[in-house]
């Protein structure tokens, strides 16, 4: 006669790790309430995860967030990274190893502006694209800065940038002095004297020096023509 003791010696009626991690789950997608708290803490260690790789200031609306019948057992959340660069991230609310151990092809991945991602590869993506969007910013600044020097009245207000121009390792700039402007197209890779990577100015290649004259000359001339 087997007995319960021998059952349990043998192993019979254990639970593996496995069985007690999907019971977890199970329990928490019954509660609204759980969902919501694991989705928040979730999302709170992704913006720090991001913070940690050198992106800056990445945000989500942590006291936002809401549930979405197309994705059960998540929370999408208004979410900003890098800055500037506004969206929503679809958060799982299931334990934070479940979350980080799932693939992008099934499972509780990540749901970036309607895309889905494993949790490594989003943060991966994210880290490359702010450091290269702060490359670009550091970059017009810098043909700010050499414009401004060379006695180009260039304000905050007279540098936008051009959505409708830009491009993934690209963006384009209306510099606007006295109502007259030109574009400028800013790469992700450093530019600046002495370095060989170009830039665009009103369509044309240029190293750092000749861009520089080129904008000066056609800022230039836009206040001639328009005096």
């Amino acid at each position: 006669m087997t007995t319960e003791s021998d059952d349990e010696s043998r192993g019979v009626g254990c639970r593996s790790d496995g069985e007690h991690a999907r019971d977890r789950v199970a329990e928490i997608l019954a509660d609204e309430d759980q969902v919501a708290a694991c989705a928040r803490t979730n999302m709170a260690a992704f913006v720090a995860e991001l913070a940690e790789r050198g992106c800056e200031e990445p945000w989500a609306d942590l006291d936002g967030g809401y549930a979405d019948d197309e994705w059960p057992g998540c929370i999408q959340f208004s979410f900003e990274c890098p800055q500037g660069y506004e969206g929503d991230l679809v958060m799982p609310g299931v334990p934070l190893e479940v979350v980080k151990g799932a693939g992008a092809d099934g499972g509780w991945e990540l749901v970036h502006n309607g895309v889905p991602y494993a949790w490594g590869d989003l943060v991966d993506e994210l880290s490359t694209f702010d450091e290269a969007r702060r490359t670009i910013w550091s970059n017009r600044d810098r043909l700010v800065a050499e414009l401004v020097e060379r006695g180009l009245p260039l304000r905050d207000a007279d540098v936008n940038s051009d959505v409708d121009a830009g491009g993934d390792s690209w963006v384009t700039y209306l510099l606007t002095v006295e109502g007259r402007g030109i574009r400028v197209s800013v790469p992700d890779v450093a530019v600046g004297p002495g370095l060989s990577q170009e830039m665009y100015v009103e369509g044309y290649p240029y190293a750092w020096e000749e861009a520089v004259e080129k904008a000066v000359e056609a800022l230039t001339a836009s206040q001639v023509t328009g005096s």
